[in-house]
């Protein structure tokens, strides 16, 4: 973990740097991207924003799935405001991933699951998340042409790698610790293989929703993009997300996904746009559902709000006055 953050500046800057060379020339006038911003198709924008809450859904879905292996039973409503609302958390306040697996840990224990199972259910949800995300990593950089060589050897180092090291005895035998953390891990989740593999699949549909409500947004905006490409930027701007120390990635991620979408061919004014309504719809929205989601989860608050609006309503309806001074409410 050492080694991540002493790397996360140094990656910053380098991305910094390639985002600056392949933008400068490309920049667009604030009236050219208002310009396609204005001319997008809004029923291709709802549609963008409906697959973000599909891939909410599913999201809420997987750990549903992965809480019930472990013996506690949660509403499918209640899930998804968990979801939305830790999602809200982690992408908006400060040190959010952090802050994101303290409140889930709490409201996970309020649901009734114990510390090792809660424990269990964040970490196997991180892995599943990282490695399905992996694979359509994988996918984009051996699909373009500028990264196919070196992805495709840097892959068959890491199958050689694979194969000495098995070779040589189980890797994970020489950790015994590292084993046993992982075998604990699982044992408290339980489920068999099968149940492992829906997870699975359910992890990578989250991702492969998210990547067709970017598509959905070139859509809008008229964007000369293929689905590679729309990939590729995607990759680039969680990757970059994921490297930010602002919450959400909030100037990182639109970056990365601006600058790869340039190199590709795209109009300086098309790329500004496509990443001003994707993140519109991928963190504004989700983040505006997630406080919302957040606010209906404490009971008390709920109630604070629910109470005041009554209240509010009454005091403007002409019956909350005697009959005498009817004609002098608002």
């Amino acid at each position: 973990m050492r080694l991540i953050r002493r790397l996360k500046w140094p990656a910053m800057a380098g991305l910094a740097v390639l985002a600056y060379l392949t933008l400068r020339e490309a920049l667009p006038a604030p009236s050219e991207v208002w310009d396609v911003i204005t001319a997008a198709d809004s029923n291709w924008l709802m549609v963008a924003a409906a697959f973000q809450v599909l891939a909410m859904v599913v999201f809420a879905r997987f750990f549903r799935r992965l809480l019930a292996l472990g013996g506690v039973t949660v509403s499918r409503p209640r899930i998804l405001a968990v979801t939305f609302a830790r999602n809200a958390v982690a992408g908006s306040l400060p040190a959010g991933p952090v802050v994101s697996v303290a409140y889930t840990t709490q409201v996970f224990a309020k649901l009734g699951a114990g510390k090792r199972l809660i424990a269990a259910v964040l970490v196997l949800a991180a892995g599943y998340s990282g490695a399905t995300f992996g694979l359509l990593a994988l996918v984009a950089l051996v699909f373009s042409p500028g990264t196919r060589v070196i992805t495709l050897i840097a892959l068959g180092a890491v199958v050689v790698l694979g194969v000495l090291v098995f070779k040589a005895g189980h890797l994970i035998d020489r950790m015994p610790k590292v084993a046993g953390q992982l075998r604990a891990t699982f044992a408290t989740v339980g489920g068999t293989r099968r149940d492992h593999f829906r997870l699975a699949h359910l992890a990578l549909l989250n991702w492969v929703l998210d990547v067709i409500s970017l598509g959905a947004v070139c859509v809008a905006i008229e964007a000369t993009a293929n689905p590679h490409t729309v990939l590729l930027g995607f990759v680039a701007a969680k990757t970059a997300a994921a490297l930010a120390v602002v919450p959400g990635g909030l100037g990182v991620a639109e970056v990365g996904m601006a600058a790869t979408y340039i190199a590709a061919g795209m109009s300086g004014g098309q790329a500004a746009a496509v990443v001003l309504l994707y993140r519109l719809v991928s963190y504004w929205m989700n983040l505006v559902l997630g406080w919302i989601a957040w606010i209906l989860l404490h009971d008390s608050i709920r109630r604070t709000l629910v109470g005041g609006l009554v209240r509010f309503g009454a005091a403007l309806s002409p019956f909350a006055y005697p009959p005498s001074d009817r004609h002098a409410a608002p």
